[in-house]
Formats: C-alpha cells, sequence, structure tokens
C-alpha cells in the first residue's frame, strides 16, 4: 500500500514538474529580440505578480508596466507596503515618468540574466529599479526607495513592443 502510494506521488510530480517547461521557452527569434532590446536600452516590461515584504504574493490582472526609452524610465506600479516621510496624499509613488539618473548592466553568475539597474529621481524620492531579465523574457523587478519599503515584482518582457518605435 505505501509503494502504490508512493509511486503515485513519484508520477504526479513528475507530470506536475513536465508541465511548466514548456511554457517558459522562447524561440531564438524571440530570444534575439529580447537581446536586441536590452543591448538598445528600449525595452518594456508588463508585470503580472506583486510581491510586498508583508503579506501575500497578489497577482495584477490591471495591466501595469515599466517601460525603459530615450534615458527615460516610465513607471506604473502598484505599491503595498509600509512607507515614511511621504508628501500629503501619498505622493507619485511609482507611477511617474522621470529621467535616468544611472543605468548599470551586467551578466548574473548563474543562469544566464541581465542585472540591470536603473536609478532615478521622480522629484520626491530616489529610486533604485533593479531588473533580473533572464533569456526566456521572465523578469525579476526588485524596487527600493528612499520612503517606502522594499518590494518586489515579476513578469515578462515583451519582445515585440519597441517603445523608440511608438516615441516616433
Amino acid at each position: 500500500m505505501f509503494f502504490r502510494r508512493l509511486i503515485a506521488f513519484a508520477a504526479l510530480a513528475a507530470a506536475v514538474c513536465s508541465c511548466g517547461v514548456l511554457t517558459d521557452q522562447v524561440t531564438p527569434e524571440e530570444e534575439a529580440m529580447i537581446r536586441e532590446r536590452l543591448d538598445a536600452q528600449s525595452f518594456k516590461v508588463d508585470i503580472e505578480f506583486m510581491n510586498p515584504r508583508r503579506g501575500p504574493q497578489q497577482a495584477l490582472t490591471t495591466p501595469y508596466v515599466v517601460i525603459i526609452n530615450d534615458g527615460q524610465i516610465n513607471s506604473a506600479l502598484p505599491y503595498i507596503g509600509q512607507a515614511w516621510n511621504l508628501p500629503y496624499g501619498g505622493g507619485k509613488g511609482f507611477n511617474f515618468e522621470a529621467p535616468i539618473v544611472d543605468y548599470a548592466q551586467k551578466l548574473a553568475a548563474f543562469g544566464g540574466a541581465r542585472i540591470i539597474e536603473v536609478t532615478t529621481d521622480n522629484e520626491e524620492e530616489l529610486l533604485l529599479y533593479r531588473f533580473e531579465i533572464y533569456p526566456n523574457g521572465k523578469v525579476h523587478l526588485t524596487v527600493r526607495s528612499q520612503h517606502r519599503e522594499v518590494i518586489d515584482y515579476s513578469g515578462h518582457l515583451d519582445p515585440y513592443t519597441n517603445p523608440a518605435e511608438k516615441k516616433k
């Protein structure tokens, strides 16, 4: 009886694990487009999940994005967490368009991810956006702020949208 349950559990685990393998794959063309967007410092990230430090992960149903283009960052992100020393009404939060103060890109030690750190000043506080962008287009974003608790987001890079073309 024990071995039947063990075999059934192992088969179920193998089935569950194999389901996610195909969903994260991208075509070579999409991977080339992702590299091209990152090299041009012009990309759009669609955010799907919010991971606050306090509380559970939340799936986002409304479209939230971060766009990097022409030395500008356009951020439209929700925020849940503790905040200190904010203007009356909460201020801009993570919904703003501002120039990029510093842009740094490097390769991660493992996983083939590119780590992009963008520093910006939205006239209320200094913010650091740290993108971990994987070859399959998946993105992990950490936002650090002077006056708010750190928050994480996850989503994917849109290889088909070129922010540089939309500005023209």
